[in-house]
């Protein structure tokens, strides 16, 4: 479909503040169908490359503006995996429409992600996080300092409010329907096996734990495999790490633990196991110390429930409604085949994280 054919007329005038009144086709991209984001490619046979055109809800500015000015030094640095933010014609990055929403350019980064990598791949992606990560720590905007990560108090908050409130204190919502139902028997499922595993006891230790300090700096956090892009062509290469925008201060553990926890693996081995050659490749550009060896396995395994936990609260006490709810009993069947190994972990995890 053409742009000046698209009935969204948020979706129009954002294009034709990048665009003008040059001619483009408008295909829309498959987002993670979790966000509501109108997400679109514009092919307008541009040499430099097509745009995509992202939106942003109201009062994301701030936001938005930190996390391109974060994208403009990582590839200052050198980083050619992070996208191109690109100016509208006023010469902004960001473009507010006339019902509120916040409009974002980016060249677009051809790439195939996969869920299971080869090692050549699985290095390749490791390399590039670690790089990424190296520059981020020069940053004068956010130079690194040395506190507990905001993902580990997350993390025990919520493992205390889960205590006062375990899963078996859900019930469906009112409104029912097909989800709520599908949501309801995993959630039985996810019971069962935290009974058997020790959910209770993971929870008590990872709400009581003692806490260290360790490097905070700008990290991604949302390193998901469905973002990362290898190469069509050079299949071991890594053509671009996409979406920045859940970038946030935190350890690099999140990242690490976000991206690997994410590729397919034997739900018995180990994370830091299964991908024993992507941990040494990051480890060749940014060496980790002792605490954040420890926090990567600790954070991809309560990242596992503490995520199970989410979608059962998001669909059956808040009754969300997402875009593709096939998505969603996909990602909570996932969980939970990790769920079994995440406690086992939890269980033999050190006190302190």
């Amino acid at each position: 479909m053409l742009l000046s054919e698209v009935t969204d007329a948020g979706l129009r005038a954002a294009g034709a503040a990048w665009l003008g009144d040059r001619a483009a086709m408008v295909e829309p991209l498959v987002g993670d169908g979790f966000s509501g984001a109108t997400i679109v490619r514009l092919r307008s046979g541009d040499p430099s490359g097509d745009l995509v055109l992202k939106s942003f809800p109201k009062g994301a500015r701030s936001q938005i503006a930190w996390v391109h000015d974060l994208m403009a030094h990582l590839r200052t640095a050198g980083c050619q995996e992070v996208p191109d933010v690109v100016a509208a014609r006023c010469g902004r990055t960001i473009v507010t429409g006339a019902d509120g929403r916040a409009w974002e350019a980016v060249r677009f980064v051809e790439g195939v992600a996969t869920t299971a990598p080869h090692v050549a791949q699985s290095r390749a992606a490791a390399a590039a996080v670690a790089r990424v990560h190296r520059a981020a720590a020069a940053w004068p905007a956010a130079p690194p300092r040395s506190a507990v990560p905001p993902a580990v108090t997350r993390r025990i908050e919520q493992a205390r409010r889960m205590l006062a409130a375990p899963w078996h204190t859900l019930v469906p919502g009112a409104g029912g329907g097909e989800l709520d139902d599908a949501v309801a028997a995993r959630l039985a499922a996810a019971e069962a096996c935290g009974r058997k595993g020790g959910l209770e006891a993971a929870l008590q230790g990872i709400a009581a734990a003692p806490v260290v300090p360790v490097v905070l700096q700008a990290v991604i956090r949302d390193v998901w495999s469905s973002h990362l892009l290898f190469d069509p062509d050079e299949p071991g290469r890594v053509a671009g790490i996409v979406d920045f925008h859940a970038a946030a201060i935190d350890t690099p553990a999140t990242d690490l633990a976000r991206l690997l926890g994410s590729w397919t693996r034997d739900p018995a081995s180990p994370l830091a196991d299964a991908w024993r050659d992507a941990l040494d490749a990051y480890e060749g550009i940014r060496p980790l110390v002792d605490a954040e060896r420890r926090l990567v396995p600790w954070l991809d395994a309560t990242g596992t429930v503490f995520a199970l936990d989410n979608w059962f609260r998001w669909t059956l006490l808040e009754g969300r409604v997402f875009e593709l709810p096939v998505r969603v009993v996909g990602r909570i069947d996932r969980l939970l085949q990790l769920l079994p190994t995440a406690l086992a972990s939890l269980s033999g995890a050190r006190a302190r994280v």
